[in-house]
């Protein structure tokens, strides 16, 4: 590469930002995060997958910053409690949710689920944006994916009324109705073994009273909100000045450091990674975070929050994710065999 470039990671989570940055250690990039750009606004996670949240966080922060973004989501999914947490993971205890909150409601769901029935999965899905690849072709190591987009603010686009601008991203596509979809999936018990069903109830209303969107501690009212982002999705044979879409988001405020910066057509890498396992019936182990102390996975007699560092990268949702990523860009930007 003609120039050492920048990877941003997409979070402000410190937990999550030291496992990604040692999940990169080997790259030729320089890897810095959200926190080192003061004033980028949050990005309402208002998809229903965790690749579509992944690819929101991911192309804001490429717009904002000029550089390669790196954006995870990821999601628990219980199947004695219909597959809950899932996207809804990191706030699943409400608003003011913390890793002890949530462990804590979910072993109390489960308190009387028989050791057999505690099935679950983490999932986690990886997105690297690059808002200027130049030219190439980019090819990428499967599992992991590779998409063109549109640069979506190469236009921009200003609504009359500002506070309208849910609604009108709502009727543009079927963003309301897979939110529908979700949340009737979601509202439906069909588990039996013994979970507290009122209570889960409870807790599914909550969550999904509000509409999608929003994260524990997150200013919605002040966090941009994008489209699906299949929206500027790009032919790579497409000439790179074609317009992206009839419409496109508003246009980036003027601090941001990358405004100038973007070529017409951007690269997407995405890839998942998966991990079956167990809910424990406690919190075992101090180390990693998040809901590790009580996942045991499939095969293991220790919890995530059990295992070393190198240990839990080598099999984690986030660890397997990560690694198809890096195989993708070793291809992709023609690092060499031994990187």
């Amino acid at each position: 590469m003609a120039e050492r470039r920048k990877v941003v990671l997409a979070s402000r989570n410190r937990d999550k930002l030291g496992e990604l940055a040692e999940l990169m250690e080997g790259l030729p990039f320089d890897v810095v995060s959200a926190l080192d750009y003061s004033g980028m606004p949050d990005v309402v996670e208002d998809g229903v997958t965790i690749m579509g949240n992944a690819v929101r966080k991911a192309m804001f922060v490429a717009a904002w910053t000029g550089e390669i973004a790196l954006a995870d989501d990821t999601s628990l999914q219980v199947r004695e409690l219909n597959s809950w947490p899932d996207i809804f993971a990191a706030r699943f205890s409400g608003p003011e949710a913390t890793y002890a909150s949530n462990a804590a409601l979910l072993l109390d769901l489960m308190r009387d689920v028989p050791d057999g029935s505690r099935q679950a999965r983490f999932a986690s899905a990886c997105a690297w944006i690059d808002p200027r690849p130049g030219p190439g072709t980019f090819p990428v190591a499967a599992p992991a994916t590779r998409r063109w987009l549109h640069n979506p603010w190469a236009r921009a686009v200003e609504l009359r009324d500002p506070e309208g601008s849910a609604g009108y991203w709502e009727d543009l596509g079927a963003d309301q109705r897979e939110w529908e979809s979700y949340a009737a999936s979601r509202s439906a018990d069909l588990a039996n073994w013994g979970h507290d069903a009122v209570r889960l109830r409870e807790v599914a209303a909550s969550l999904l009273a509000s509409g999608p969107g929003g994260t524990a501690g997150q200013d919605v009212a002040r966090a941009v909100r994008l489209p699906d982002p299949t929206m500027w999705t790009a032919s790579s044979s497409e000439q790179a000045g074609a317009p992206p879409t009839v419409v496109a988001p508003a246009g980036l405020p003027r601090e941001a450091p990358g405004r100038e910066r973007h070529e017409s057509l951007w690269l997407e890498i995405g890839a998942e990674g998966r991990l079956l396992g167990d809910i424990t019936r406690q919190p075992l182990g101090s180390a990693g975070f998040g809901y590790d102390p009580i996942f045991r996975p499939v095969g293991s007699p220790y919890t995530l929050a059990e295992l070393t560092r190198d240990q839990k990268h080598a099999i984690s949702h986030r660890g397997r994710a990560l690694a198809r990523i890096r195989r993708a860009v070793v291809v992709a930007y023609g690092l060499g065999a031994g990187v």
